[in-house]
């Protein structure tokens, strides 16, 4: 399904007629998204008792931005409401230069991240590599033993980052209720309730799944992959996930607001795509991995980290180039690490959720992009192009 770029102004967030069934879908998630835990289970990562990074203001006159579609050309303010924005956080030269948000959103609110949420999963499996805990070369089941004997055997954590554990899970038609993108949010906690069909958690649902070719061999997107990494991370440290990404992660980069993730009815944390944070929040992380994994001085995240993302090692390139995500406009682009490389040699990297969540990091212009959005589709490849352009455009007028 796809969505024409008009100029539009979607429908504010109403709370009438949301449910625990359609908070996902047009027009009610415009609200659900804001208030995930009013229709399903979540658990709190806390912020912890530190200070708050400060995000000082600089704003930007962007009046003279535009971008163009067809014949028609659009504001930065008629773009973002074209796109179904909720939230809009720009920081370059670490100051805020724009701040926008839809009616019914501030900077107190917080918002379901979907995949973005695999992006700060991969960078705490960082923090645990630089501890020593994790081994990305190492095979999956030396830390989950659980994994023995399944379709995970031979599958080691760097295939897990980079989505090429070669495991049958089909999550190509989010349109699709009965793919198993959507059936298993019935396991993970989206959707409460049981189906008969469905394994009744989420680390049932991955014991479970087939093998599908060899591990390392292709690039194919599949959320419940990253899961696998939650599972990792829990293994190796003893504890909640919860508890690991607030002390590793979310009480040492100046966190303004706790965060929320969602959890299955084991109280197992839905890593790949269900944490919920505010933007300004968001653009903290994101400020992270700009700042190469310090903050304050302190490093967070090993540098070596954040700066293999940028690899651009060619077996990656080639194996998203051959897959479904694969563009010949962007032959530069590679997924690595659970992020979306845009382009390597301008430092430019992003994490991307459905229905238009995305934080972006841009080494060349020294900026960070957090965006929130409610699409009226899941994935929407007009509005994904879109929202990507705008952004682009936004960081080639920043760099004049």
């Amino acid at each position: 399904m796809h969505t024409e770029v008009t100029r539009t102004r979607p429908a504010p967030a109403r709370r009438e007629g949301v449910t625990d069934d359609n908070w996902q879908e047009d027009p009610y998630n415009r609200w659900g998204f804001r208030h995930v835990r009013e229709f399903t289970r979540t658990a709190r990562i806390s912020r912890g008792q530190g200070a708050v990074r400060q995000l000082p203001e600089r704003h930007t006159d962007l009046s003279d931005f535009l971008t163009v579609v067809g014949d028609e050309a659009f504001t930065l303010w008629e773009a973002l409401e074209a796109a179904y924005v909720d939230a809009f956080v720009v920081v370059n030269g670490g100051a805020i230069v724009h701040e926008w948000y839809a009616e019914g959103m501030d900077p107190h609110g917080t918002h379901l991240l979907m995949s973005v949420s695999k992006s700060l999963t991969s960078t705490l499996v960082g923090v645990l590599v630089g501890e020593g805990l994790v081994d990305p070369a190492e095979q999956a089941v030396t830390y989950v033993p659980a994994l023995k004997g399944t379709a995970w055997d031979g599958a080691t954590v760097q295939h897990l980052l980079d989505m090429s554990a070669a495991v049958m899970f089909n999550e190509e038609d989010y349109d699709d209720p009965e793919s198993d993108g959507c059936l298993i949010e019935f396991a993970s906690g989206y959707r409460l309730g049981q189906r008969d069909d469905v394994p009744g958690d989420t680390v049932s649902w991955v014991v479970s799944l087939d093998p599908q070719g060899e591990h390392g061999d292709r690039f194919q997107y599949r959320s419940i992959i990253t899961d696998v990494l939650g599972m990792v991370i829990e293994s190796v440290t003893g504890q909640r996930f919860t508890d690991v990404f607030s002390d590793r992660i979310w009480s040492r980069i100046g966190a303004e607001h706790d965060a929320d993730i969602i959890v299955d009815p084991k109280g197992f944390p839905t890593v790949e795509g269900g944490i919920c944070t505010t933007a300004r929040d968001l653009a903290r992380f994101g400020l992270l991995h700009l700042e190469r994994g310090a903050v304050g001085g302190a490093q967070v995240v090993p540098a070596e980290w954040t700066d293999r993302i940028l690899c651009a090692d060619p077996a990656l390139i080639a194996r998203y180039a051959a897959s479904s995500s694969g563009d010949p406009t962007t032959p530069q682009a590679y997924y690595h690490d659970c992020w979306w490389v845009w382009d390597a040699a301008k430092g430019r990297y992003a994490g991307h959720g459905i229905n238009g969540q995305m934080v972006l990091v841009d080494r060349s212009t020294n900026t960070v992009i957090a965006m929130m959005s409610t699409w009226p589709h899941r994935m929407d490849p007009h509005l994904s192009d879109f929202g990507s352009r705008v952004a682009a455009e936004l960081l080639d007028h920043l760099s004049r």
